[in-house]
Formats: structure tokens, C-alpha cells, sequence
């Protein structure tokens, strides 16, 4: 029986990677943002289209699978008793617990053109450098401070660091540790890219939503009673700075605008929040 077990996974495991591997064509019937989180590995059905935009995440299901803002409150009582390391280390391993679904959690997506780099290692240098400026460069329109992290030893993901950032800002409440950027850029694979992305070339170094642990994402998270920091303005900042053929997915409960955090899923490319809506009612 776990011999058949480990097979189901393997098999299953392979025809996801891929489902989310191989270029898609335009599909005219769905959303730009349906289009792209698709092509990214965001396969599964729970994400679809809606009229409005606002319904595009199967109800209910969602509670049962990630509630970020839960999460968030959940451990605000323990951070009060850590010291600064140890509160880093406490979201690093709180940010790492993410479902298996690819449609249910933040997701860094990118199809960097093969020209950019000479192999797999320098692509994923090349992504790195890519994420750090454009977090410096988001803070620096905010005007709030960001300092990357580097002597946190922090959890692994396909043999590569998730990576810390500090965010102080008097005027939204982030200090004491309580602000962090976190993210990661999982091993670069070298494949196709889809013709509707945008900066494209025909072949690229693909980072992909569709594996259960080994995928990139890029999260901001403030804990505390209130959600004073524009994570969305943010978010928006770090997009327009990164190279048009870099997208972000965020599902329900992710993104906090105004200090309530958007009960639907959107996805960023070139700094613009686009939301998972039918195409004839856009």
C-alpha cells in the first residue's frame, strides 16, 4: 500500500509539473490574470473567473484551507516575548506553512528570457537581484526602510534560503520586528515561455506555482491588533519595478487595502492589480 501511495504521488506529482510546464495558448474566454496564473502552475479549479471579480474563489472552501489574516493574529501574542531574531524566525516558519494548493497561497511566477542568464544557477541569481532592487526601490517611493537580512539563518526551499527584509515606518506602525518582507526563488527551470507574456522570449528560465513546497512567493506581513500598512500599495510598488515577464498571485485574505484585507484573489503584472474576471463584463 505505500509502495502505491509513493507511486500515486510520483505519477500525479509529474503530470502537474506538466500541466503547469507547457505553454498555454490564449484562452479568450478567461481573464488576462486567469490566463497568466494558469500558465504560472495556478492550475487547479477553486481560481476561476467571475462577473464581477469578486466571487472567483470557490466559497467556502477557502476558510478551511488559509485564512492569512487568522494567521497573522494568531501570533501576535507570542511575538511580544520574542527578541528581533527570534520573531524572524517565528513568520519565516509561520510563512513557510502553506497549503499544497497552488490556487490557495501567494506565488512569485516569472518566465525570465534564457538570454539573461547562462544557466539555471546564474538565472536564479539573476531573479534575486531582480526582487531585492525592486523591493529597495518600492520602499524608496514609499518612503519607508527596508534592510534585507543577512545574518538570520532561515528554512530552505529547493536547497535555497527564504529571504528577510525589515520594514521600518513610523507613519504605518511597522518596528520592533513586527514588519517583515519574506521571499524566496525557488531553482529556475530552463522551458518555453507563452507568447502573451509580456518581455517574452521563446525560451526562459520558469518559475512556477505548481509544486506543493519547492515554489516562489514574495509576502509582506505585519502583525499586530491593526492592519495599518498598504500592502497593497506595496505590492503594487514591487510589481511596476520588476521586469514585465515577473507576476505575483495573491489568493483571498492576502492583500490588506485600507486595513481590510480583499475577500478575493488578484495578480500583479507590471504594477497593476488585476482581478480573475469574465472578459465580456470587463
Amino acid at each position: 500500500m505505500t509502495q502505491l501511495k509513493t507511486l500515486f504521488f510520483a505519477v500525479t506529482t509529474a503530470a502537474l509539473a506538466g500541466c503547469a510546464a507547457t505553454p498555454r495558448k490564449y484562452d479568450d474566454e478567461s481573464s488576462r490574470a486567469l490566463n497568466l496564473a494558469r500558465a504560472g502552475g495556478v492550475y487547479d479549479q477553486d481560481l476561476r473567473d467571475s462577473p464581477d471579480g469578486t466571487r472567483s474563489y470557490r466559497k467556502g472552501l477557502f476558510t478551511t484551507l488559509l485564512d492569512v489574516a487568522s494567521l497573522a493574529t494568531s501570533f501576535d501574542a507570542p511575538l511580544r516575548h520574542l527578541s528581533g531574531t527570534q520573531t524572524f524566525m517565528f513568520n519565516a516558519t509561520d510563512i513557510m506553512a502553506t497549503p499544497d494548493n497552488p490556487s490557495a497561497r501567494p506565488s512569485l511566477i516569472g518566465w525570465m528570457p534564457g538570454s539573461l542568464a547562462a544557466n539555471q544557477d546564474d538565472a536564479y541569481e539573476h531573479y534575486v537581484t531582480v526582487v531585492d532592487e525592486a523591493i529597495t526601490h518600492a520602499a524608496e517611493s514609499m518612503s519607508i526602510t527596508a534592510t534585507k537580512l543577512t545574518d538570520v539563518k532561515t528554512p530552505e526551499i529547493d536547497e535555497h534560503p527564504l529571504m528577510l527584509w525589515s520594514v521600518t515606518s513610523e507613519r504605518y506602525d511597522c518596528g520592533k520586528s513586527n514588519c517583515i518582507i519574506a521571499y524566496n526563488i525557488q531553482q529556475p527551470t530552463y522551458w518555453k515561455t507563452p507568447s502573451y507574456v509580456t518581455g517574452r522570449e521563446a525560451a526562459s528560465y520558469n518559475i512556477a506555482a505548481n509544486h506543493p513546497e519547492e515554489y516562489s512567493r514574495l509576502i509582506f506581513r505585519q502583525s499586530g491588533d491593526e492592519r495599518t500598512f498598504p500592502v497593497g500599495e506595496f505590492y503594487s510598488a514591487v510589481s511596476a519595478d520588476m521586469p514585465p515577464w515577473i507576476v505575483m498571485y495573491f489568493p483571498p485574505n492576502t492583500v490588506f487595502q485600507d486595513g481590510e484585507p480583499l475577500t478575493y484573489p488578484v495578480l500583479y503584472e507590471q504594477g497593476q492589480q488585476l482581478m480573475f474576471k469574465e472578459p465580456n463584463h470587463e
